[in-house]
C-alpha cells in the first residue's frame, strides 16, 4: 500500500498502450465496494483471498497487460509461482514511514496499525525479493521509474512464456 503501483502502472500504460489491471479498481468493479470496506465487513483474510483471485485472473490473460497487484498476493505460494512464470515483476520499495503516509491518503485502502504495517513489510521483504525481476525506489520521479521499467522489460522478452515447457520456477536462482 502506498508504493505507487497505480501511478507507475498508469505511466507505463501511457507509454505502451497496454491495458491496466489494478486490484483496487478491479475489486471496486466486481464487488462494488472498496478493499477497505470489504476488509471491514468481510475480514482481512477474505479481502486477501479476493486480491489473490484478481491477480491470478489478470495473469491468465495472453495479452500484454500492466498489473498493479495487491501486496498481499506475495504471501500466497500459488501467486508467487504464477508471477514467476507469467510476469515481469517490478517491486516498488520505500521506507515504511513513507508508505504509511501515502497509504493514509487513499480512502479505498484499509487502515493498518503502523506497527502491523512495519511487521508486514519486514515479513514480505524476502517474498518480494523472491519474485522481483526489478526492484526500484518508489520515491524516484515517476518518469524515471517508467523509463527504467520499460527498458528492463524489453530485455526480459527472451524469458520463456507460460506455454513454454521450460517454464521458470519460483526459485529466483533458476531464472
Amino acid at each position: 500500500m502506498g508504493s505507487g503501483k497505480t501511478t507507475l502502472a498508469e505511466a507505463l500504460a501511457e507509454r505502451t498502450g497496454y491495458p491496466i489491471r489494478d486490484s483496487d479498481r478491479d475489486i471496486e468493479v466486481v464487488w462494488r465496494y472498496t478493499g477497505a470496506h470489504l476488509a471491514e465487513t468481510r475480514g482481512v483474510p477474505r479481502l486477501h483471498g479476493i486480491e489473490r483471485g484478481m491477480l491470478l485472473g489478470a495473469l491468465a490473460s495472453e495479452d500484454p497487460t500492466i498489473i498493479a497487484a495487491a501486496a498481499s498476493t506475495v504471501d500466497d505460494d500459488l501467486c508467487r509461482e504464477a508471477m514467476a512464470q507469467r510476469a515481469f515483476v517490478v517491486v516498488l520499495e520505500a521506507p515504511v514511514n513513507v508508505l504509511l503516509e501515502r497509504a493514509a491518503a487513499g480512502e479505498h485502502r484499509r487502515s493498518v496499525d503502523p506497527d502491523e504495517f512495519a511487521a508486514l513489510a519486514a515479513r514480505r521483504a524476502a517474498l518480494f525479493a523472491e519474485v522481483a525481476d526489478l526492484t526500484l525506489d518508489s520515491r524516484l520521479p515517476i518518469d524515471d521509474l517508467a523509463s527504467t521499467v520499460a527498458e528492463a522489460a524489453v530485455g526480459s522478452e527472451n524469458r520463456p512464456s507460460a506455454s513454454d515447457s521450460t517454464k521458470p520456477t519460483s526459485d529466483p536462482t533458476s531464472r
